[in-house]
């Protein structure tokens, strides 16, 4: 079973924020090591998932996982130079 962020050290979260980072683009992580990441709550990928508007995932069964390059796209795709921006 997997361990919850709220219940993770700062070291297990380095730890996952250190795999991902070193990791070839391919690799497939779970929803805790993209929250890690991305310094979101799985809360919030979990509504992304329901509602749309976030990145591809893959799932089998109860398991979720995100392609490296996926999360890279999206984060990066979510990137502004200004507030204005935010409103378009």
């Amino acid at each position: 079973m997997k361990k919850q962020l709220s219940m993770m050290s700062d070291f297990e979260k380095q730890k996952l924020l250190n795999q991902f980072l070193h990791a070839p683009t391919e690799q497939l992580f779970p929803q805790e090591s993209v929250a890690v990441y991305l310094q979101c709550s799985t809360n919030t990928l979990q509504r992304l998932r329901c509602v749309g508007g976030g990145m591809p995932y893959t799932k089998i069964g109860r398991t979720v996982a995100y392609k490296k390059q996926d999360v890279l796209e999206y984060q990066e795709s979510r990137t502004v130079m200004n507030t204005a921006q935010l409103a378009s």
